[in-house]
């Protein structure tokens, strides 16, 4: 989110927000049927505004929602906003008419694995801790499974 409009001219007399680094959610990522462009909505009826965002009624904000496509694109959408009065007869009621989730669109957490930390060795050879974990979880996995295929052929003997 954005406040004000002292920022860069967007359009002949069009100026927006100086800083628009202000987030107002956690980013999140969107599932969809396919990784084809689909058809359906997400909306999250309640965003709270930025950590130590003071606004006022008649106070300008644009809000930015950033979206990122797999294969490195990205879709910038943004809506210009005035803060008002609650209760202004202006803010439409928030229900399930004009603010629902489609059915064939989830959501879940973003996270990360992190391979290298900053200031380690660049080596490629070099196998991470995260890694040689995985790989060790994997290969007691394997052997848990030959144990298990073992300890049933000769319970099938008794």
């Amino acid at each position: 989110m954005g406040f004000g409009n002292e920022g860069p001219e967007l359009a002949p007399g069009l100026h927006g927000p100086p800083n628009m680094s202000n987030p107002m959610i956690n980013p999140f990522q969107i599932i969809g049927p396919t990784r084809n462009p689909y058809p359906g909505t997400v909306c999250l009826p309640q965003v709270p505004l930025p950590v130590n965002a003071s606004v006022k009624a008649g106070d300008n904000a644009t809000i930015q929602v950033v979206e990122l496509a797999l294969h490195g694109a990205a879709l910038y959408s943004c809506v210009d906003i005035t803060f008002a009065e609650p209760g202004d007869p202006r803010i439409a009621l928030v229900n399930e008419t004009n603010c629902f989730n489609s059915t064939d669109i989830g959501v879940a957490d973003i996270y990360t694995l992190t391979l290298r930390a900053s200031g380690q060795s660049a080596n490629i050879n070099a196998t991470s801790a995260a890694v040689r974990s995985f790989q060790l979880a994997g290969s007691a996995a394997v052997y848990g499974a030959y144990a298990a295929v073992l300890l049933g052929g000769l319970l099938a003997l008794l």
